[in-house]
């Protein structure tokens, strides 16, 4: 799978740009606040339905505007389809998105068509920061392999909601509790063991590919479901009740699951520098894509932003090495065009200059 067009109206300061895209290696360069990040935030854009950089997309409309418009042209050689996806968002909070012509009713559908993988200075907190950022990339690889966890993340998350709502509220209604505790229960079990069962067969590629980016250790991946493992999450929230009424919310189950990732025997933020922690995220995202690629039989798309930074050449050829034995399409930034000319040197690619928001290749 990969774009053969990209049209961009009005993100930030890309007014109007088209550019017809390579299916493997495209490269943006060009000085700071000329579009080149703005021009993944559109891919971005099109394929979740929101920014990466920001959640109010009122910055993201250009000023002069009241609305933007991202659309491409998806190719799909395995099936020998084409399909055109657009998405248009306003500053009043509006959404539309259409595929071939016809109304798509949520993002999440954006997301079932144009899969990608995001790496940006905001990556490392995959490694550094919360818990949530480890769940939502377990999430993300679930979702796209597995086409029943969707429906039963949503009915997860409604129970979860809805016990929450019980625990905050003043007066207790006792009957009420016992039935979305009892609906949470099962539910949480089987998000579970979806998670477990991705993360076993994930491991082995993320190994495989820390080997490929010498020095980074010996790795563990160990999953904590957000409950103690000798437990039963039904007997957890008996002994939980007084805590989860005092804070008024659940403190134990899946929505408090984690991966703990660890570089020989020490946590992996605490034992890597920069550049290793940017390294393993990429050996996390790219493990990801080569699971979904055995299991769905395409390849997702990459975004890089600023793929010079932190890494030497070597590694930064090792990235592009891996990416091209995915035969995956990959766009990715910097700002001085040396720093990609030897990277891609007898590798068939696109350049693209981006000046003051205006594309031009070369």
């Amino acid at each position: 799978m990969h774009l053969s067009k990209l049209d961009v109206l009005q993100v930030r300061n890309l007014k109007s740009v088209q550019i017809a895209c390579h299916p493997g290696a495209n490269i943006i360069y060009g000085a700071n606040g000329s579009g080149k990040t703005s021009l993944l935030e559109s891919i971005y854009l099109l394929g979740r339905g929101r920014s990466f950089k920001h959640r109010d997309l009122r910055v993201v409309v250009n000023n002069d505007a009241d609305e933007l418009v991202v659309s491409a042209r998806i190719e799909r050689p395995t099936s020998g389809t084409s399909h055109q996806l657009g998405i248009k968002r306003t500053t009043k909070g509006r959404f539309e998105a259409r595929l071939d012509g016809n109304s798509l009713q949520s993002a999440v559908q954006l997301v079932e068509e144009l899969p990608l993988q995001l790496v940006d200075a905001h990556s490392f907190t995959l490694l550094e920061g919360g818990a949530l950022q480890r769940r939502q990339f377990l999430d993300w690889g679930v979702f796209h392999v597995e086409h029943e966890y969707r429906a039963l993340w949503r009915r997860f998350q409604k129970a979860l909601k809805q016990r929450n709502q019980l625990l905050r509220h003043g007066r207790m209604d006792e009957d009420s509790l016992r039935v979305w505790t009892a609906e949470l229960v099962p539910l949480a079990e089987q998000v579970t063991e979806y998670r477990r069962r991705y993360l076993a067969e994930l491991i082995s590629d993320v190994r495989e590919l820390a080997l490929v980016f010498e020095g980074l250790g010996e790795l563990e991946l160990d999953y904590y479901q957000g409950w103690s493992d000798q437990a039963d999450l039904a007997d957890v929230f008996k002994s939980d009740r007084a805590r989860d009424l005092a804070v008024g919310a659940t403190n134990h189950g899946a929505h408090k699951a984690d991966i703990r990732i660890k570089v020989d025997g020490v946590a992996a933020a605490d034992r890597l520098s920069r550049g290793q922690t940017k390294l393993l995220v990429y050996a996390l995202k790219l493990a990801q894509a080569t699971h979904y690629r055995k299991r769905v039989g395409q390849s997702c798309l990459f975004l890089l932003d600023d793929l010079p930074a932190e890494l030497d050449y070597e590694h930064r050829a090792q990235v592009v090495r891996c990416l091209n034995n995915l035969d995956c399409q990959y766009f990715m930034t910097g700002v001085d065009k040396k720093d990609f000319e030897l990277l891609v040197d007898g590798m068939a690619c696109q350049m693209f200059h981006m000046e003051h928001g205006v594309a031009s290749e070369g």
